[in-house]
């Protein structure tokens, strides 16, 4: 092969065709996700992921957020984003119909936000066959679980054996989860065992979701009495939190790019440990090829052949016949277009090179052996000494050429930080729409979320109980004339004890005695009751009693037997103190519990002030009132806890007016480098809060980053830290070379662009 051929095949490498991105958008009732995937070397590739964004209602409010979230996607995309139009759709299960085209309604919602965005839709996935065909190229086998997909008003379960999905199921939820989805489970019939994995993905507080779902008692029959057929107990994993947008990006992208004519093996993926809110682009990791044929590809909503891009510009909602996929609704390439697209391919890459991609490896390159061989240097002598110095001319350029494009430098800065600390007084109100520098308001929204729970603990109040003591007396009386004593009259005995006549009774008067000259007093008996417990009221026969408001020249009372029955006892009782304290420790688990509900409903820009947190008790019931003798004592509770939250771009518009007068010159602050912490001091009549911030925050240095990757241009490692060194508020310095290379040619790349930096505080 003459060097003139080499040099000729790396022309056309680098003519052919620029390499195109598409979006991919996941909509479902109360969200969305997007994500800008591509095609490179045969295999489709993330490349940037945007933010989740929430959703409720309507084609204005969709086509805003689906804005956003691309948006962000964007901010991390390596490429200008401005002329990408094509996208792939990834749709709920309960947005299609059987027989696999999107529902009317749903249709409108999807062409609307489309139209709007000057988006063109190349095809669309069921959001459960990506997630399980992702599942199969991630671990290499057909998986068999139970995928459940959690959101606020229903739960979607999904039954996969063998990597083909059995069934979908939605159930409305109620309080209690594990029985909802107990209940949807139910309905898979004709199910002799269920899989013993169920993987949760794209739902909120998916831990707590966890938590639920873990401690329920999956093999116990329900109320109904049917029971479901676990073997055993199922193991509860949550999916990374993008790993059904990342799905719909590779496994939905894949039937796309081979109904657009691409050449695609496989898939790869970006680093899955980074959290997908603040994901950079990282160098992607390549899978093995799928195991799946084309003949086994399972139908993901595409159709061959068809590019929809190329055949309809617009698809208003009204143009579109709602008993068709999306597949085949939005857009259908033409076969001029094909054609062209063909056409244009052949120009770019020779036919000898369709089968096989041009490597620049070593082995590929002719040897210089079969170069010299070609010629005769008896015939031609300074020829072949030509051809040497030339093939080791291009040889030499050729790793020049790979030596100067390829390696790239990670470069991070330690400095030293100056700390700033100040406070302010910030009013945060939930009418007002706009932040007012000024007057330092921002605008603020109150949250709101209900939560229930129960909790017992130990009685440790006391009481005395007992029995009263019971006699019999006999009630003289020493006047001229008859006197009737309602029942509860009270007699008053030795130590001053008292008791009341258990019945209405009447003592005659007293009588004259002719023969002994002694008046006779008159008497009566009655059955006398201890007005209070205790052993102290069994008195002894023969006591002397005084009516109680009557003299005793007039009344008394004597008792002829001992009284009995009188008895008292110490016993473990509920207190007032126990219900308040009970009531304080549910309270604080509920508060916990709901200030994680209302930070699982906050959009990704806006915080929570937890100082902020109040609740209200919508009802309280104990198990025992107050005296009420227990060991333990048992509270169910309902609480409305409200939050108020802030808008990240608001506060830190606010925090950065009022730091600036305090930075000192060559220092800058970052957001991320700053802590807020809230004291509520009162809240208006106007319902608008009163806070007193404290800011903590790290100053860094101000560095010149262009002059310092200027700097750092070709310097070996070790000269490259003398000079960040030299640097004001120096602290430590790491650098990464990919490939590291050795000697001489370990240095960092002599293009800028291919250096990045990272400048952080102690």
């Amino acid at each position: 092969m003459e060097l003139s051929e080499i040099w000729e095949k790396i022309a056309v490498q680098k003519e052919k065709t620029p390499q195109e991105y598409f979006w991919a958008v996941q909509v479902w009732d109360e969200g969305v996700k997007t994500a800008i995937w591509t095609i490179e070397q045969e295999k489709t590739k993330v490349v940037s992921l945007g933010n989740s964004e929430p959703w409720e209602e309507g084609v204005e409010e969709l086509a805003v957020v689906v804005d956003k979230s691309l948006t962000s996607a964007s901010e991390n995309c390596p490429v200008e984003t401005e002329k990408f139009s094509k996208v792939i759709l990834g749709l709920p299960d309960s947005w299609s119909t059987p027989e696999g085209k999107i529902k009317p309604e749903k249709l409108t919602l999807v062409s609307g936000f489309c139209d709007k965005l000057d988006l063109k839709p190349v095809g669309f996935v069921s959001l459960f066959d990506a997630v399980n065909h992702r599942l199969q190229d991630v671990e290499g086998t057909p998986p068999s679980v139970i995928l459940i997909n959690p959101w606020k008003k229903v739960v979607n379960i999904a039954l996969v054996s063998a990597g083909k999905i059995q069934g979908v199921e939605s159930v409305v939820r109620s309080d209690n989860l594990g029985a909802d989805v107990y209940e949807g489970l139910l309905r898979f019939e004709n199910i002799d065992v269920l899989p013993a994995r169920i993987l949760l993905f794209n739902g909120s507080g998916m831990e707590e979701v966890r938590q639920i779902l873990t401690s329920f008692p999956w093999q116990t029959p329900l109320s109904g009495g049917k029971k479901l057929p676990f073997f055993h107990l199922p193991k509860i994993e949550i999916l990374p939190y993008d790993f059904d947008i990342t799905a719909v990006a590779l496994s939905g992208g894949r039937e796309v790019a081979k109904s657009l004519g691409f050449a695609v093996t496989g898939v790869e993926e970006i680093d899955q440990s980074l959290p997908s809110k603040a994901r950079e682009v990282q160098p992607a990791i390549e899978e093995e090829e799928s195991t799946v044929s084309s003949e086994q590809t399972v139908d993901l909503g595409f159709v061959k052949g068809r590019d929809v891009a190329a055949e309809q510009e617009n698809f208003p909602a009204e143009e579109i016949e709602p008993e068709m996929p999306l597949s085949e609704a939005v857009e259908v390439q033409t076969q001029e277009t094909q054609e062209q697209t063909k056409e244009t391919r052949e120009t770019v890459i020779p036919e000898e090179e369709k089968e096989k991609k041009f490597s620049f490896s070593l082995p590929n390159l002719p040897s210089l052996t079969a170069v010299i061989d070609k010629f005769s240097f008896s015939e031609m002598p300074f020829r072949g000494i030509f051809l040497i110095i030339g093939g080791l001319l291009g040889i030499g350029a050729v790793f020049f050429f790979l030596w100067w494009n390829l390696p790239k430098a990670n470069v991070v800065l330690t400095v030293r930080p100056e700390t700033l600390e100040k406070d302010f007084e910030l009013t945060i109100d939930p009418n007002q729409e706009v932040v007012d520098l000024s007057s330092s308001i921002l605008p603020g929204k109150l949250m709101e979320t209900k939560v229930s729970g129960e909790d017992s603990q130990n009685t440790t109040g006391e009481k005395t109980v007992g029995e009263k003591s019971k006699g019999e007396v006999t009630i003289y009386n020493r006047t001229d004339n008859s006197k009737t004593f309602p029942s509860g009259t009270v007699l008053i005995g030795p130590g001053s004890l008292k008791f009341t006549i258990d019945r209405e009774t009447t003592v005659a008067s007293k009588t004259p005695d002719l023969e002994s000259g002694v008046d006779k007093w008159g008497e009566s008996k009655v059955e006398v009751t201890a007005v209070d417990i205790g052993a102290q009221y069994n008195l002894a026969a023969a006591s002397q009693f005084s009516v109680k408001d009557q003299p005793l020249t007039a009344f008394l009372a004597k008792n002829d037997s001992a009284f009995s029955g009188g008895t008292s006892r110490q016993i473990q009782a509920v207190s007032e103190k126990d219900q308040k304290d009970l009531t304080d420790k549910l309270t604080a688990s509920l508060l916990e519990k709901g200030k994680i509900d209302l930070i699982g409903q906050i959009p990704q820009d806006r915080s929570l002030i937890e100082e902020s947190l109040s609740n209200q008790v919508e009802s309280a019931v104990f198990d025992h009132k107050v005296g009420e003798e227990a060991q333990t004592l048992a509270l169910k509770l309902n609480l409305k806890i409200a939050g108020l939250t802030y808008k990240h771009e608001d506060f830190n518009a606010l925090v950065s007016q009022f730091l600036s007068p305090s930075i000192p010159d060559g220092y800058s602050f970052k957001n991320e480098e700053t802590n807020a912490r809230f004291e509520l001091k009162k809240k208006n009549a106007d319902n608008s809060f009163l806070f007193r911030v404290y800011i903590k925050t790290n100053l860094l240095p101000k560095l010149n980053t262009d002059e310092i990757l200027h700097n750092l241009r070709g310097k070996n490692p070790k000269t490259a830290k003398e000079y960040l060194s030299s640097l004001g508020g120096y602290v430590d310095s790491q650098i990464n070379l990919s490939p590291s290379l050795p000697g001489f040619l370990g240095i960092l790349p002599w293009q800028e662009k291919h250096i990045s930096l990272e400048v952080r505080s102690q």
